[in-house]
């Protein structure tokens, strides 16, 4: 029986390398970094560029993408607005579109940022309301993937913790 191909952006990132490692036995897994490659057959793409991501996800023609990749330094976003945005939010739009056209189901990785924390115990139906920049550029990934693609899953997730793929001496959260 052939595994289903699965794709994943931020391979080199905290929780990427962690689906990495639990996916290879059930699928083929073809991870993309953008900074630091962790294995040999990791592929290199920068998200921010559409040409790129269509040409390498048509190449590889994944059934899965799950969407790791991000800037998620939640004080670098509020500082390097106009980067945290093309990462977020365009480099969103560039894997959606791509997983569109592909017929590829879309994992995107998204944050509880999206939400104020007032209410606490949120879920899908709760109106998002981000107070900070990284949970606006996060939240606009999230329209950009319901807008331009057809099958997709948005998680959110909370606070990640765990040692670092490429720093194992600390822990990082």
């Amino acid at each position: 029986m052939k595994k289903s191909k699965v794709a994943i952006t931020g391979a080199s990132g905290l929780l990427g390398n962690k689906i990495i490692k639990h996916a290879t036995t059930e699928y083929t897994v073809i991870p993309i970094h953008r900074t630091k490659p962790l294995s040999s057959n990791s592929l290199e793409l920068d998200i921010t560029y559409a040409t790129k991501v269509s040409n390498l996800l048509s190449e590889i023609k994944p059934d899965v993408v799950i969407h790791a990749a991000s800037e998620t330094n939640v004080d670098k976003c509020e500082i390097e607005k106009e980067r945290a945005w093309k990462i977020n939010a365009k480099g969103t739009l560039n894997i959606a579109k791509v997983c569109r056209k592909v017929s590829a189901k879309l994992i995107y990785i998204s944050t509880d940022y999206v939400f104020d924390g007032e209410k606490g115990l949120y879920d899908e139906r709760d109106e998002p309301n981000p107070i900070n920049y990284y949970g606006i550029t996060k939240l606009e990934g999230e329209k950009q993937v319901i807008a331009h693609c057809k099958n997709y899953a948005i998680l959110r997730t909370s606070v990640l913790y765990g040692w670092h793929p490429w720093n194992r001496t600390s822990p990082r959260g």
